[in-house]
């Protein structure tokens, strides 16, 4: 900048320079011949009064009165008659010059005028002065021609302007440096101005400039510092903003994607890129790139074209596990001093594959329930009917319907009282009754209670318990885990053993239960821990399986926020493996 305008001021200097020399040459140079021209006439009007003298004494001599002359006065004389003729000249032989009368000064000379002609003599190389004053005399009329060289004159004129041109290039030189000093000292503040400038453009906003200057570049460095305070204090309160809106974002459990009115994408989340198994950017680019599924573009359009809330599920197929989705689509309102009413459309794309297997269980839960409590108290109610019915007379009959209601009665109690510690372990956020236990004297416990399902079946129980394994627990609790787990052993081994083993690593205790049963198909396994799943459902029933075992111990296991795996073979057995941390 700096540059650009010492430029300008040396060209303004230059072109100031130019126009005052070839003004000064101009009105020097007319100045210098207007004066001699006037000091020609003068010295022309003198020497005709010596002239006429010298006519009034009879002793004229024209060419004698031209030589004496012209000496004096400094000019060359020249005497010319009406006709043109030349009659005298002080400086060549009249005799063989030519006739002057279509000479320009002379001719008007001789109509009586008083004329000047300035003409570029190829003789001598130079220009003459040419002035011709009428004349008339005792004896003569003509014309008194008086020339001399401008040479003197040029000469005078450019020694003129020399002095003019060092005046105005030392001005010139003088200015050049002023205009230097005063370009820096301005262009310094608009330096730092810039300076600042680009460090705010990359997002420096802490410099400060100081001028003390109070002109107009004062006051501009005053509001560019108000400006900047208040532009980093805006940016601030939107860097803030804009984090905790992309907290909100990110902190969401459903997706978020808003498209303009050209379908392209301006904002998304990242709760969008797990739902849709996105891997990519997708801002700016359209939606019909980046989402494939009907449903999804239906509601969208539906939205735009209704300008309304409009609400639909589809299932969004995948490699991994496919997800039932809730697609909400809303039209984004532009502000009301907006020229525009929508700015798009947003939608809230919400993962309901849990929530759907959720109120699948509720339903399976709810039929499940009302068939396990159905069946046992058909058949008292039906049994009441016949012994009321007479069969209370047959004592044997009796007896036997008896032992049935009994039983029928007890695998009642029994589902109640799974279906009560099921939801009490449900509804529990972790154990409050918990003291340091020993599970080998745990798993002892359990075995006597078992031991008379063991002999019924012949089955051997081989117990693999670490010394002193203590864990911190509500003894009640793992006691019934290890029951469920080895009663369901005991119930699907038809001959063999059962293994309970304990042991202890340095972060888990790990609790091991492997029968040499019938063994579970693979694609059981993933339900196997769902309430009232069997795998095979009459045979289940028949051992008096509530179908609740397995699910109170994987909510034990989560209670103490442990894993539970299964490894099962067909024909060979199964394994439980339960490991809590410590």
């Amino acid at each position: 900048m700096q540059k650009k305008l010492m430029a300008t001021y040396i060209l303004i200097i230059s072109l100031t320079i130019i126009i005052a020399v070839l003004f000064s040459w101009n009105k020097g140079n007319q100045y210098f011949r207007d004066t001699v021209r006037k000091d020609t006439e003068t010295k022309g009007q003198l020497l005709i009064d010596i002239l006429t003298n010298e006519a009034e004494n009879d002793s004229l001599d024209f060419q004698a009165f031209a030589d004496r002359y012209s000496s004096k006065s400094e000019v060359r004389i020249t005497l010319i008659d009406m006709e043109g003729i030349v009659v005298a000249d002080s400086d060549e032989d009249y005799r063989i010059m030519d006739n002057h009368a279509f000479r320009n000064e002379v001719s008007r000379a001789i109509k009586g005028e008083i004329a000047s002609k300035i003409r570029y003599s190829d003789t001598l190389g130079t220009y003459y002065l040419y002035t011709a004053l009428p004349i008339s005399i005792k004896g003569f009329q003509g014309v008194l021609r008086l020339s001399m060289p401008l040479i003197e004159i040029q000469n005078i004129a450019i020694d003129m302007i020399k002095y003019v041109v060092y005046g105005i290039l030392i001005g010139a030189v003088i200015a050049v440096i002023i205009a230097y000093i005063v370009t820096k000292r301005f262009m310094e503040p608009l330096g730092q101005l810039t300076q600042a400038a680009i460090k705010i453009s990359e997002g420096n906003y802490n410099d400060k400039i100081y001028i003390r200057s109070k002109d107009e570049t004062g006051k501009l460095a005053e509001a560019f510092n108000d400006m900047t305070v208040k532009l980093s204090l805006n940016m601030w309160k939107l860097e803030k903003r804009n984090r905790e809106f992309e907290s909100v974002l990110s902190s969401m459990i459903n997706g978020v994607i808003a498209v303009d009115e050209d379908y392209k994408v301006f904002l998304y989340n990242s709760k969008l890129n797990q739902i849709l198994n996105i891997q990519e950017d997708i801002v700016g680019k359209s939606i019909y790139e980046v989402i494939r599924n009907t449903t999804i573009f239906n509601v969208l359009e539906k939205s735009i074209e209704q300008n309304e809330y409009i609400v639909d599920e589809t299932i969004i197929k995948s490699n991994k596990k496919d997800k039932t989705v809730r697609v909400y689509a809303n039209p984004i309102f532009a502000p009301k001093r907006a020229s525009i009413k929508t700015m798009g459309t947003l939608l809230v794309i919400r993962d309901i594959t849990q929530m759907k297997k959720l109120e699948t269980m509720r339903s399976d839960f709810v039929s499940n329930v009302t068939h396990e409590l159905n069946t046992p108290l058909t058949s008292i109610r039906g049994f009441v009917d016949t012994l009321k019915n007479g069969a209370i007379k047959d004592e044997k009959v009796a007896a036997r319907f008896l032992d049935i209601i009994d039983i029928e009665t007890e695998r009642l109690s029994l589902l109640i009282q799974d279906i009560l510690s099921l939801s009490a372990i449900e509804n529990m956020e972790d154990e409050k009754n918990s003291s340091d236990n020993n599970i080998g004297e745990i798993i002892n416990e359990v075995t006597e209670i078992l031991n008379p399902k063991l002999e019924d079946k012949d089955i051997n129980v081989d117990i693999r318990v670490k010394k002193d394994v203590t864990y911190n627990c509500n003894r009640n609790r793992i006691k019934q885990l290890i029951i469920n787990l080895m009663d369901n052993a005991i119930k699907y081994t038809e001959k063999g053993s059962v293994i309970i083993s304990c042991d202890e690593s340095e972060e888990d205790v790990i609790i091991e239960v492997t029968d040499t049963g019938i063994g579970i198909e693979e694609q059981h396994i993933p339900r196997l821990f769902e309430r009232f799943y069997r795998v095979d459902k009459g045979r289940s029933r028949n051992m008096g399986g509530t179908g609740l075992g397995l699910s109170i111990v994987k909510h034990i296991v989560g209670l103490y926020k442990g894993k539970i795996e299964v490894e099962s073979n067909i024909g060979v057995g199964t394994t439980f493996t339960i490991r809590l941390p410590k």
